[in-house]
């Protein structure tokens, strides 16, 4: 008997948006990942001041000085064991002119000369918010109190535009430690929602390799449920 695994077709299709009882009435198609969005905002700024930078290690903030050429392999580094697929559905143009955007500030944290993860936050908007694009570290870098420390003056330089309130989203294919040290900074959730999208593995938009932790969708359709089992 032929294997549903390798032999269901896998069509390519749009990301879709829907609510948790959505998700939970429609079926998963095959090759598509699920995953639950909650959307996170912060609207006063903390009242203590960033933790020191360890020895050894630094910030360098980036205001439209940095092009994807420099900027992609550490974007790779750190987004690639999650997943992270928009920004590679943009065109090259679509890419330059953000990159090159002065309001999208990158703070990129720097240990022994080696970029080690960064903050990209887009502040064209004071008077909506200003957003959290992306911010993570690569893995070898993750449970030392860098990410508290790039984040926590990231923030701080984000703060100083007075923007109306800061907003990002985390997933359940990020970091499961993502919600709680989020709201540790005094973010708060406003909405969750699911999100369907093609496995980017076998788009080809991502390596094979890439999200090591997160089950390569299956070619085949699967019950119903708020994110990849």
């Amino acid at each position: 008997m032929p294997d549903p695994l390798t032999t269901s077709p896998f069509v390519p299709a749009p990301s879709v948006s829907m609510t948790l009882a959505e998700a939970m009435a429609r079926p998963i198609g095959p090759g598509r990942l699920r995953e639950t969005v909650t959307y996170m905002e912060c609207h006063q700024s903390p009242e203590e001041t960033p933790p020191p930078l360890p020895a050894g290690v630094a910030l360098e903030r980036h205001a439209g000085t940095l092009t994807w050429a420099d900027f992609g392999p550490l974007f790779h580094a750190v987004g690639d064991p999650w997943l992270w697929r928009d920004r590679l559905l943009w065109t090259q143009p679509e890419i330059d002119a953000h990159m090159a955007d002065p309001r999208i500030v990158i703070h990129v944290l720097v240990r022994d000369g080696q970029r080690m993860g960064f903050c990209e936050m887009d502040r064209r908007a004071p008077a909506d918010g200003f957003a959290v694009l992306y911010f993570g570290l690569v893995p070898d870098a993750i449970g030392g109190g860098l990410g508290r420390a790039l984040f926590g003056h990231a923030l701080a330089d984000a703060w100083a535009g007075a923007p109306v309130c800061i907003r990002l989203n985390t997933c359940t294919h990020d970091s499961p430690r993502a919600l709680a040290f989020y709201q540790t900074h005094g973010f708060g959730a406003v909405d969750r929602r699911v999100t369907e999208t093609d496995d980017p593995r076998l788009t080809g938009l991502l390596s094979p390799e890439a999200g090591a932790g997160i089950p390569l969708a299956p070619l085949m359709e699967r019950p119903p449920a708020l994110r990849t089992s």
